[in-house]
């Protein structure tokens, strides 16, 4: 087997335990302290034996007790990078390693600083062809995935799109680069295949307004026989709704709390609005932004929350998260500190648990669109039930995008309200490019472009 490693690291690995040395027989007591007399001299031959001078390390890492410790070296260098990098990155790249880690703890068996060129084909190869059972088990009731400590846990919840692939290659990528730089592997072994490209954005992944009424109908006609089940259908709305007119991302939405949203007043025409704030801590690029809430949000939210008996609008104080569970905490306390036993009395409290993962809000949004692409196949409608089935939630944040720009809005004003620092970003949903060339065509060869107002069937020769 190839080995990538630096020479020392090779060394650290094949001696085993740090070197020891016999000393004297006498026993140390909890506190530390020799049991018996012991002199001066004494003490100094004990430092010198069993603290020795710790062995020099080649690398740039520090100590590392195998490739999983070197890449959250890594990773922790990555979170320190401040504004380059959002925790909501750094816990995507989190994400990536725990694919790499499981690739090769459970069906490659060779770890990363090991690797050859080989190696990353494999990977590359897994990948693109996920086995069924690679997947992380899922209740087929609940649709709830097993967790990290229970049977059948692996961290891919659903086969990688080209996309994804694209993204795990570029962390990975990274990490074997920052290896190399600091000393710890001696080749970049992703050096043939590169750091893969970036992800583009797929402007045709938007739901057309028909849909999204579609999916707002089905959560409406739902019965509701149950209290939980009324809860869950009022925040599922608020959720379609937040994400479809706030242009927001899914991390953005799990990660706020309810003072996210305040009141803010106009001098120049004496009203005062609700604004909701995405804050540095949660924004892509750590780039606050604030957005004019739409009369549709505060509704929606002004209904979510009475139906989790909290005041109709939210205080400008409040930490409680933004998206709750209908579940309570059965380790919630009252002020004096004796335990909430009851589920009434916690709802009673109000003692939710969050919704604070974009796995949770990923399922929520889903099984909603699973039931109304349910709807519309029992109708006979397949075509459109195949695409809403496609759907994710961040679909919903293009939808906003798209409308936005077709119903003439700035672009720059468009692009605040995205969090998008670039205003290239923005463009994309303009199809600028495409615009470009036919209003070129059109000036050097009028009339030669089909539009949709020529007649269907009729030729001009």
């Amino acid at each position: 087997m190839f080995d990538n490693r630096s020479p020392t690291a090779k060394g650290l690995a094949t001696s085993g335990n740090l070197p020891t040395a016999s000393v004297s027989s006498r026993r140390i007591d909890t506190t530390g302290a020799f049991q018996g007399q012991t002199t001066m001299n004494e003490i100094r031959v004990l430092n010198s034996t069993i603290l020795p001078t710790a062995l020099p390390v080649s690398h740039g890492l520090g100590p590392v007790a195998d490739d999983w410790e070197a890449a959250q070296v890594w990773l922790r260098a990555i979170a320190s990078r401040g504004r380059r990098n959002s925790p909501e990155t750094v816990a995507t790249y989190g994400y990536h390693l725990a694919k790499l880690r499981w690739f090769c703890e459970n069906v490659h068996l060779v770890p990363p600083s090991r690797w050859t060129a080989q190696d990353v084909e494999t990977f590359f190869a897994f990948l693109s062809n996920l086995p069924e059972s690679a997947l992380c088990a899922q209740d087929a009731e609940t649709l709830r995935y097993a967790r990290s400590d229970e049977d059948g846990h692996t961290p891919f919840r659903t086969r990688p799109s080209k996309s994804s692939r694209s993204d795990i290659q570029r962390c990975i990528h990274a990490m074997f680069r920052a290896w190399r730089e600091m000393g710890y592997i001696q080749i970049n072994p992703m050096g043939l295949h590169g750091a893969g490209s970036v992800r583009k954005v797929n402007t045709n992944r938007a739901v057309t307004p028909d849909l999204y009424d579609i999916v707002l109908e089905a959560m409406d006609a739902e019965e509701k026989p149950t209290f939980s089940r009324r809860q869950a259908y009022a925040r599922d709305r608020f959720i379609f709704i937040a994400l479809r007119e706030l242009g927001l991302r899914t991390s953005e939405l799990v990660k706020a709390t309810m003072s996210a949203f305040y009141r803010l007043s106009d001098p120049q025409d004496g009203k005062t609005y609700w604004v909701m704030v995405v804050r540095e801590e949660t924004a892509k690029g750590q780039k606050e932004r604030k957005i004019p809430v739409p009369r549709q949000v505060l509704e929606a939210l002004t209904i979510y929350r009475e139906a989790f008996g909290m005041s109709s609008l939210p205080d400008d104080v409040e930490s409680t998260a933004l998206l709750l569970s209908t579940r309570t905490d059965r380790n919630a306390m009252l002020s004096a500190g004796s335990a909430i036993k009851d589920v009434q009395s916690r709802r009673y409290f109000q003692a939710w648990l969050p919704v604070t993962t974009r796995h949770g809000l990923y399922h929520i949004v889903k099984k909603r669109l699973g039931e109304a692409a349910a709807f519309l196949e029992s109708v006979g409608d397949i075509e459109r039930s195949i695409l809403l089935r496609q759907v994710s939630p961040h679909w919903l944040r293009h939808t906003f995008a798209k409308a936005a720009l077709l119903t003439g809005q700035d672009i720059r004003h468009v692009a605040s309200l995205l969090g998008h620092s670039d205003l290239s970003t923005t463009m994309v949903y303009t199809e600028q490019d495409a615009l470009d060339l036919i209003r070129s065509t059109n000036r050097i060869v009028p009339g030669l472009l089909a539009t949709c107002q020529d007649r269907p069937g009729y030729i001009r020769v």
